[in-house]
């Protein structure tokens, strides 16, 4: 019970000391497993040298993620003064005085009215707290400023701790693995097999998940620039990352753009846009199970349960921990009844 105790005392006092540090480790091992492919040819290809293949990765990974932000904010706050500019060549669009008069738009004004009795709701009351609450925004945002700046920076301390992780996790990675792997009760083949339906999981959730959120964000961008939409790499943007949330998903983003051109009058384009964004939207029943499908089939009630609660317990990462955590859970518990293979 003495030992029991030491090592319970022992396992607390790591946890405490690298909690702080524990998402920048968690993305490091996520990244590092992604890409230790990568490192196995470099090594290879370098001669066994472990140490230069780690160090070219990691030299590669800020370039690999700040490339692609940097040209995509750019377009970014390009079209952004686009979309400013048509807001205030429409002006009209967002009175809603003249949305719910009664001789410009009666449907509209019967249902405010049926609105307002059922359940209490004004719309016309809507710009009043809507400017209200710009302002109190406004004002956190203002007092919140050098907090700002602190996060900011302790983001960028976080990606650099990350980085500096990854070396040594591609480097000495596979060593560390197979000794904790020699640690647990299993056969070595029962080891292999939970580990490799593991590595399956996590390869399934980030390209299934991520590959069929950047598919239909391009497919809303593109959709956005045939209908004469400003701003279609703004909106395709935002529907990628809409796609990666359980509710909602792109339809959030596209849906807007279809009462907008309704809104102008633009009937025969906000048609195109309605089928346009069901097909986008109904692709992901088709692009997810496909992407899945070429490593491993993964319950769907795992993978919406892991997202959701992932997300919810542990941020960002989440999105892939919650997922293979559930799945480590079945594999364990059809160890136990001898079914895993």
């Amino acid at each position: 019970w003495f030992a029991v105790g030491l090592v319970l005392v022992v396992l607390w006092a790591i946890w405490v000391i690298l909690k702080p540090m524990r998402m920048p480790i968690a993305w490091a091992a996520v990244l590092s497993f992604l890409l230790f492919p990568l490192q196995q040819r470099l090594t290879r290809l370098l001669g066994g040298r472990r140490s230069a293949a780690a160090g070219i990765l990691v030299a590669l990974t800020p370039i690999a993620i700040f490339g692609p932000l940097v040209l995509i904010g750019i377009a970014f706050a390009q079209q952004i003064s686009g979309i400013t500019a048509t807001l205030q060549q429409n002006p009209d669009l967002f009175d809603l005085s003249q949305w719910l008069d009664p001789a410009q738009h009666p449907r509209i004004s019967q249902l405010a009215d049926w609105a307002a009795q059922r359940f209490d709701v004004h719309l016309s009351e809507l710009p009043q707290l809507l400017h209200q609450g710009a302002q109190e925004w406004a004002g956190t945002l203002a007092k919140s400023s050098g907090s700002l700046f602190l996060n900011t920076a302790g983001a960028l301390l976080r990606f650099f701790l990350m980085l500096f992780v990854l070396f040594f996790v591609l480097r000495d990675g596979s060593l560390w693995f197979a000794r904790i792997a020699a640690l647990l009760p299993l056969t070595d083949e029962k080891n292999e097999a939970l580990f490799t339906r593991l590595g399956k999981v996590l390869r399934a959730v980030v390209y299934g998940c991520g590959l069929t959120a950047l598919v239909q964000g391009t497919l809303v961008s593109i959709g956005f620039a045939i209908a004469g939409l400003s701003g279609p790499i703004v909106f395709g943007v935002l529907a990628c990352v809409m796609a990666l949330l359980p509710f909602g998903g792109a339809a959030v983003i596209w849906l807007p753009g279809v009462l907008y051109l309704l809104a102008t009058g633009s009937m025969g384009w906000a048609v195109f846009l309605l089928v346009w964004g069901v097909v986008v939207s109904v692709s992901d029943n088709f692009i997810r199970p496909m992407i899945i499908s070429r490593y491993t089939p993964v319950p769907t009630l795992l993978v919406f349960l892991g997202v959701v609660g992932g997300v919810s317990a542990f941020g960002l990462i989440g999105f892939i921990m919650g997922p293979v955590i559930l799945v480590l859970a079945t594999e364990l518990l059809r160890y136990a009844e001898g079914s895993i293979q």
